[in-house]
């Protein structure tokens, strides 16, 4: 399935948003990782290039789903394609995240996940596991783009929200 494996895809590669995973190209694959420059962040001045090593599974995806040739210059997954207007390039995204989203929720519900998965989950399970992994901080932000720690600790502090919540309503699930 298509696009279970490209949210997969996003939680093994730094929680890559699917802006950056459809923009990604050949080029981008150096050896056993990969470099690419967030588009939400591109024009920012403490935008650096994010470098993501690439695991088994990682690889196995691309080589399942990556367009044929992989020359440099083409587009590893389908969608985009440099002809078309930012625009148009948007809408494909957005579209595409929708699709993904859905799937997701549809795979969630069939094996008892009570909970709206979105590509946004994937990106958040990423750093969600390597903090409690004790993984630093600081390289949780570095590997997922952010401007700043103080970012990374505002993103995490708000899904541990999420979680303490749902714990809290559990103490009164008498049923």
């Amino acid at each position: 399935m298509y696009y279970r494996d490209l949210w997969i895809f996003s939680y093994l590669c730094n929680g890559m948003n699917f802006n950056d995973i459809l923009n990604l190209k050949y080029k981008n694959i150096d050896g056993e990782s990969m470099t690419f420059m967030r588009k939400k962040t591109i024009r920012s001045r403490k935008t650096s290039e994010i470098q993501v090593y690439l695991v088994d599974q990682a690889r196995e995806i691309i080589e399942k789903w990556g367009i044929k040739p992989a020359m440099p210059d083409n587009y590893i997954f389908k969608g985009l394609n440099d002809t078309l207007t930012p625009i148009r390039k948007r809408n494909i995204v957005l579209q595409e995240v929708k699709h993904c989203n859905k799937i997701m929720n549809r795979i969630a519900g069939n094996i008892g996940i009570n909970f709206n998965v979105t590509t946004y989950v994937a990106r958040h399970s990423f750093a969600t596991v390597l903090k409690n992994s004790n993984e630093p901080i600081a390289f949780i932000s570095e590997a997922m783009g952010h401007s700043s720690i103080a970012v990374t600790e505002n993103y995490l502090k708000s899904f541990q929200l999420e979680k303490r919540k749902d714990a809290a309503k559990k103490l009164t699930d008498w049923n």
